[in-house]
């Protein structure tokens, strides 16, 4: 068993489609983080996220993080509408809302989360689905607009 943590960056670019999502739609779903734990089925610590939205939206978000691919929380476009299944799945839901604006993007930071994330036991990823919660439209550009950062601590 490794006793050692060490901390692990990753960037994430989700697959969110060009269209205007309304509060509550479903932006994304089966989203993986490769490699967030360092053995498979074993966990890691989500300690930050930072995102960069380069379509100047800046909404608050929600991601909902799964231990498997089995992530069908509706459709995305739509009000998010999760099986009682696929809820069993959800480890944590975490909250982007402070953007601020650096002129052609919108920039936010949440540290020091402390979530304690799982893998499903054969794989060493996790899973993410992005739900708009802003109270307004998010309008999405270019498939590429919304880039995540994940700091994990892993042992």
């Amino acid at each position: 068993m490794n006793t050692r943590s060490e901390l692990f960056h990753i960037t994430h670019i989700p697959n969110i489609a060009e269209a205007t999502y309304q509060n509550g739609d479903l932006m994304t779903e089966a989203e993986n983080i490769l490699n967030a734990v360092a053995e498979p089925g074993s966990c890691s610590i989500l300690q930050s996220i930072s995102a960069i939205d380069k379509s100047d939206t800046g909404g608050t978000i929600y991601l909902i993080f799964t231990d498997s691919t089995a992530t069908d929380l509706g459709t995305v476009g739509d009000a998010i509408n999760a099986s009682d299944a696929i809820a069993d799945n959800s480890m944590a839901i975490v909250e982007l809302s402070n953007w601020v604006d650096v002129g052609g993007a919108k920039v936010c930071t949440k540290g020091n989360i402390g979530l304690v994330l799982r893998a499903f036991e054969t794989s060493k990823a996790v899973y993410y689905g992005v739900v708009n919660v802003s109270g307004g439209d998010i309008v999405i550009g270019s498939g590429e607009d919304i880039i995540f950062h994940f700091g994990f601590v892993r042992s």
